[in-house]
Formats: C-alpha cells, structure tokens, sequence
C-alpha cells in the first residue's frame, strides 16, 4: 500500500493579502527549526515552503528530489543521483545507503532519527513475496531486519516505532469492481514485525474474494478494507470500502477494540484520535474524534483524505475535499477541538 503521504506536499499558490505565492516572504530562519514544519510545494517556484502548525510560512529549500519530511518536519529525505537526508534549511545531514528503487516504500520512525523502508533482490519487483524490511539512519548502513511481504502483493512500510519496537507493513491492490469497472486501494495482508529480532509479531490476511478479473478470484468478492496504522504503530483501523465501517485493532494481539462509522485515513501521534469521513444525513463529513467513546472533538466539510499527526500533540493537519474534487483545504485541527484553515482551496494562508 503505498502511503498518503505525510509530507503533506500539495500544488498549491500560496497567498498573503495582496501577495502572490511568487512573493511570500519567509520569516527570518533562527539558529534551529522554528518549531513543527509542514511541506507545501509552490507551484510558481521550484519550491517547498516550510510552514508552521499555525499556517505561517517560515522558510523554503528546493522541491527537486524532495521526499518524505521526518515527524517534525527538521529533516526530510532528498532523492536525486542517491538518497540524502537534509535538515530544514537545505544542509546535508548524510547520505542513506539504500536502494533508490526502495525508497518510496519507506516512512520515517516515531523518533523522528530513523527509517524503515523495503528492499528487493535484484532483477525481482515488489510483488514477487522476496523483500526485505531494512531500518537506517543517516550515514548508517541499512540492517536488514527481516523478510516480509506476499507474493501477488505491492508491500511498503506504513509505521514504523523505536519506541514499540516495532515496524508494520501493508501489502496493496488495485482490483477492479464491478469487474472492468472502477479500481480501489485496498490491503490485502497486514505484517507486525519486532525491529530487533525480525520476527512476524501478528500477522493478517484480509478477504479478497474476486479481484474484478485482476490476477486470481471468482464468484463475490470479499469485506474489501483499506487499512491505516498509527504513528506509534499500536492500532490498526481497517476500513471498509464498500461498508463504510471501521474497525480498530490492537497491535500486537490483533484485538478488536472498536466499530466506528465512516472510513479512518488517519491517527493523532498518540493514537487515541482519528480522521474519519463519514456520511451525516445525506453528506460526507470530516471528523475527528476519540475512537474509544465515539466523541466528536471537530467536524468540517468535505471528504477526509488524510490526517497527519503533530508529534507530542493531539493536533491534526486534516486534509478535505469535495465530493466531486473541485475544491481541496488543509485544517489544522488542535487538541481542543479549535482549528485554523492552512491551506484554502490551493492557497496557503500565511498569517
């Protein structure tokens, strides 16, 4: 399954009051990074801007090769002729010896230090059931931890905690239904393995039932679900893509600890909130709420399409659109349930 990425890196034209996204005028850089950063690409300068969590741009480094923003947005990788990772202002901090091929299966760890990410043999693609979860730092060579993945399945890296001590991996399909007819992201196998023995820690294979004429199955097809796995990689939400339920799961006992209505794409850092869409007499909503007790802590327009947890926080970068996808914002939704528009239709707001 190939990660919503968390680097919440959007086409975007960037706005003050009378100002074009051309002129936005980053603040002064202090000696260290200004607090948490999200990326939001400019697209009339090959660009990243740095923002703030209050929606204010603080700087800027150069879109070409960027990747994947550590938690905190103080680090990111850049993938150009070999993998780099940088600070916020542009500095290398060193060079990660992996495999350039891999390296977009890979996601940040929860301290924000290291990555986990997926290696192949040589001349074998992602599906064949032959990879590797491997974990890194800068300058470090990669230690292969151990062997994941199905055959017949594209796995990648979607948690990955030193503070659990664990790194979870999700194989993805693209099936189509009605057979011929439209394609859906789903899971179809769900791998926990322990980051210091390799050893598989839980393990689940999901229904599938007919694919819709892709690769195997005939007759119905199964509880097709889409699976999002928080930061600390403690709970599994598994949401139907034809139900619209979600189920919440302990990790490693595979526990079922709840059924929510509507689809998560989303945890807060410490995985008590979710991002949820869910449908509200007729319409698509975007929620946050407390999993445990069902309580509403924010609600808004639009479908959720994402939700990115600030680290040692329970505020969410929300990202919404519309039904129909004419319209896109980014909200900033804090621990109290306030929030702040960020981004407005394809247009940052910088204060």
């Amino acid at each position: 399954m190939r990660r919503l990425i968390l680097a919440t890196a959007f086409a975007l034209t960037a706005c003050q009051p009378q100002a074009s996204a051309a002129h936005v005028m980053p603040s002064p850089s202090p000696a260290g990074p200004p607090g948490d950063l999200i990326y939001v690409q400019d697209p009339n300068a090959p660009r990243m801007l740095e923002m703030d969590w209050s929606g204010k741009v603080r700087g800027s480094v150069p879109a070409q090769g960027f990747s994947t923003p550590s938690p905190d947005g103080s680090k990111f990788l850049r993938a150009t002729d070999h993998l780099v990772i940088e600070d916020w202002r542009g500095n290398s901090l060193g060079q990660l010896d992996a495999d350039l091929t891999s390296y977009g299966l890979s996601t940040w760890a929860d301290d924000g230090q290291h990555i986990c990410g997926m290696t192949f043999p040589p001349n074998s693609g992602p599906d064949t059931g032959s990879g590797s979860l491997w974990i890194a730092a800068a300058g470090e060579k990669p230690r292969v931890v151990g062997p994941v993945g199905k055959t017949g399945s594209d796995p990648a890296v979607v948690a990955c905690s030193i503070k659990n001590n664990r790194a979870v991996v999700a194989g993805a399909l693209m099936p189509h239904w009605p057979p011929g007819g439209t394609r859906y992201l789903i899971t179809d196998d769900i791998e926990v393995v322990n980051l210091t023995t390799g050893a598989t820690e839980y393990e689940h294979q999901y229904p599938l039932g007919n694919l819709g004429g892709q690769l195997i199955g005939t007759g119905p097809r199964g509880d097709w679900v889409l699976a999002t796995v928080s930061p600390d990689a403690r709970y599994i939400a598994e949401s139907g893509v034809f139900d619209d339920l979600t189920k919440i799961r302990e990790i490693p006992t595979g526990k079922e600890l709840a059924t929510l209505q509507g689809r998560v794409c989303g945890f807060s850092w410490d995985g008590s909130r979710v991002v949820a869409s869910v449908r509200v007499d007729g319409t698509t909503e975007s929620h946050v709420l407390t999993w445990a007790d069902q309580h509403i802590i924010w609600h808004g327009s639009g479908v959720a399409q994402s939700g990115v947890a600030r680290p040692d926080s329970s505020d969410l970068l929300v990202a919404t659109s519309s039904v129909a996808g004419d319209w896109s914002d980014q909200v900033v939704v804090r621990g109290d349930g306030t929030s702040s528009v960020v981004v407005m239709n394809g247009r940052v707001w910088s204060p």
